[in-house]
């Protein structure tokens, strides 16, 4: 049986890099940077970030449950987004990529 791999979900994130940034500190892309977004309300973790009116609509927090909704299709979720990204249809793929999220989130020194 196999586990999350965040160093696997690193790999999966390259996708993700042409928009976002994951360090402490970066800045935004065309997407939010997302040092740290586990944990934390929805369209709320980079302060400069321009969130579209349906990120912000639907609310809650990016629980591992929540951001594999999104990672497996974003537009689904929130009609309306921007995020022209889609989604990541294997399970296993999107349980990495939240895995190397979590590696990145604050109060880890991580960063595999």
């Amino acid at each position: 049986m196999r586990v999350a791999d965040s160093r696997r979900g690193g790999r999966l994130f390259g996708r993700c890099a042409a928009c976002h940034t994951i360090g402490p500190g970066a800045g935004d892309r065309n997407g939010p940077n997302l040092f740290a977004v586990m944990n934390k309300p929805v369209a709320s973790n980079s302060p400069r970030y321009g969130y579209t009116a349906a990120l912000r609509a639907l609310g809650g927090t990016w629980t591992p449950e929540a951001m594999d909704r999104w990672l497996a299709d974003p537009m689904t979720v929130a009609p309306g987004t921007r995020m022209r990204f889609e989604g990541l249809a294997d399970p296993l793929d999107r349980a990495d990529v939240i895995a190397y999220l979590h590696s990145h989130s604050a109060g880890t020194a991580s960063t595999r």
